[in-house]
């Protein structure tokens, strides 16, 4: 036996520079080698344990939970068991319906048969993981399919899944490992949050209850789910590496027979079937370049800077096929970028949902209007749109609102009514002198809102219509904000405005090409043996096509995760000697 040390830096509460000692076998020879450590990593280790595999996972980072972590922990699973139990009806055939039609802008990209295999596995995992006690599952009530009630299939309730609240206290020194969450309320859920006024009301949220949970570490969102996936392995005993980034694949006889992983604490060789969970390409310039393109000025990630196309270039060296869906076809969000960052890895980039409330709008610097600026869909089509030379006329864009929305909403950390971060926000007491300070221009901006508010005070965006997208009402919107929860005039001074960037959301626009349970696709056509990849380094034509829903990235993940380990199994079992 051989006893390794594998360093890891803790988090802020009072540990630093620490060692986890683990045991492991000599000859470090697994049947399966788990490649990182979101949702389809830990899913992927879990299933092949419960099989009589024996696994371990490889993390680069000091922490696990990866992007899952700082997700909104939504898992969109159709004719799920959850839904079922609570009497609501769904089927196979209108979810493959629904994820068909949102993904028929590109047609060739959808794969009707990778669709089918996600769609009946998804419910299959989400359901066996619950039976395993892995995780304890929860409907997100009353919450439309993204494109509901206009696409064929689509669903007013029952297809998002997310975890039962989990204390911190149940993962025991797992806990430690567990990475902080900076883009979601953790503790609280999303009935709750619904019910006093949406994600962005936060003048009515209950922070009696907010402190409480805090106190007792209860964790929702993504960092619930990864935190139930989390003890799910440690409970299991699967060997866990930290800090130990995946340098090369080895492989012999064409076939992959595992990697080396090669860190400041030494350099080890982990032999096994590869499953790779490393998450997708956001804080790789070159890989973000190709696949989404969006100028560097006016870009950033909400994802862990860890997350850096670390699957895709381990695939590439054995000869992987690479494909991507359009960038403008990737769930990009609004966003911004803080002046300094605030806890130890902050790249300070924010996802920004106050502008999806009333009394906002989003201008380029014509002072144009240009999308439904209250759904990231249409934000990222609109921003990104080309002229016939090649510019784009929408690029730098702007987020403009009033006090009113100051004193309702804040601003991602500033409360309501509290003064904003300085050197983000810039206010002014004229729409004029906003436009002007901000390099707008500042008559199209004044007849932009001056059109604008005349619709607004009755709820209505002819042009845009904006705040007529279910989801985005549900979601996105103030629910007690009449008679539109999405649309209000702008008319108290003083006026507000910054520059807002376009931000990957951890969700790739390209990736691995896998065909049947996560198998890894040469460039010949041909599975490459002995390797899989699943969740964000994989392409998005593997199942949904270029359409996309909230929730489709954690479902994949744990549903691929969930069959490469079946897979491997069965690939196992059928060899001469049947040990496992």
């Amino acid at each position: 036996m051989l006893t390794l040390l594998i360093p890891h830096i803790l988090n802020d509460h009072g540990y630093r520079n620490a060692f986890l000692l683990m045991t492991i076998l000599e000859e470090t020879q697994y049947d399966v080698v788990v490649v990182g450590s979101g949702i389809g990593g830990l899913a992927s280790a879990i299933r092949a344990h419960s099989l009589g595999a024996s696994v371990c996972i490889v993390e680069k980072s000091s922490y696990l939970g990866g992007a899952t972590a700082w997700s909104g922990g939504q898992v969109w699973v159709g004719a799920n068991h959850v839904a079922e139990r609570a009497g609501l009806e769904d089927s196979v055939a209108e979810t493959l319906q629904y994820v068909h039609a949102i993904a028929d802008n590109y047609p060739e990209l959808f794969d009707i048969t990778r669709a089918t295999e996600w769609i009946e596995g998804a419910a299959e995992a989400a359901e066996w993981f619950e039976k395993e006690d892995v995780i304890h599952w929860r409907l997100i009530p009353d919450y439309e399919d993204y494109y509901y009630p206009d696409a064929p299939g689509s669903k007013a309730t029952g297809r998002y899944l997310t975890g039962e609240p989990i204390d911190g206290i149940m993962l025991g020194d797992s806990r430690k490992l567990l990475i902080d969450a900076p883009h979601w309320p953790v503790g609280i859920t999303y009935e709750e949050m619904f019910e006093w006024g949406g994600v962005s009301a936060r003048d009515r949220w209950n922070i009696d209850v907010m402190n409480a949970r805090k106190v007792a570490d209860t964790l929702t969102f993504g960092q619930g789910i990864a935190a139930w996936f989390v003890k799910g392995v440690f409970d299991r005993s699967i060997d866990v590496y930290t800090e130990q980034p995946v340098t090369s694949i080895l492989t012999e006889n064409e076939c992959v027979i595992g990697v080396r992983s090669e860190a400041a604490s030494g350099s080890i060789d982990l032999y096994g079937q590869v499953v790779l969970a490393t998450g997708s390409h956001d804080w790789s310039s070159g890989l973000a370049e190709k696949f989404i393109g969006i100028p560097k000025e006016h870009g950033g990630s909400l994802a862990p800077v860890s997350i850096a196309g670390d699957g895709i270039d381990l695939g590439l060296q054995v000869g992987a096929e690479i494909s991507a869906v359009p960038g403008t076809a990737a769930p990009i969000t609004p966003g911004y970028k803080l002046p300094s960052p605030t806890f130890e890895g902050d790249s300070g980039f924010r996802g920004c949902y106050e502008h999806c409330m009333p009394h906002t709008i989003l201008v380029n610097s014509q002072g144009k209007r240009f999308c439904d600026d209250s759904f990231h869909p249409d934000v990222i089509a609109g921003a990104m749109t080309e002229n016939n030379d090649g510019t784009r006329p929408n690029l730098p864009f702007f987020m403009i609102w009033d006090d009113w929305h100051h004193n309702r909403y804040g601003l991602g950390i500033t409360g309501p009514g509290e003064p904003y971060v300085e050197d983000l926000v810039t206010s002014a007491s004229t729409i004029q002198e906003l436009a002007e300070c901000l390099n707008i221009e500042p008559k199209g901006l004044e007849e932009t809102i001056i059109e604008y508010n005349y619709h607004a005070e009755s709820g209505n965006d002819p042009h845009f219509g904006r705040g007529t997208n279910a989801s985005v009402r549900t979601f996105r919107g103030d629910g007690d904000h009449k008679p539109n929860p999405n649309v209000g005039p702008l008319t108290d001074a003083p006026f507000h405005g910054m520059k807002m960037n376009l931000l990957n959301t951890g969700i790739a626009a390209g990736g691995l090409v896998a065909g049947e349970s996560g198998k890894v696709i040469g460039q010949n056509g041909i599975p490459i043996k002995g390797l899989f990849a699943v969740g964000e380094c994989v392409t998005r034509t593997t199942g949904g096509g270029a359409g996309y829903n909230s929730g489709y990235s954690l479902c994949r993940a744990m549903t691929y995760g969930y069959l490469a380990a079946g897979e491997i199994f069965s690939s196992q079992k059928n060899k001469q000697d049947p040990e496992f």
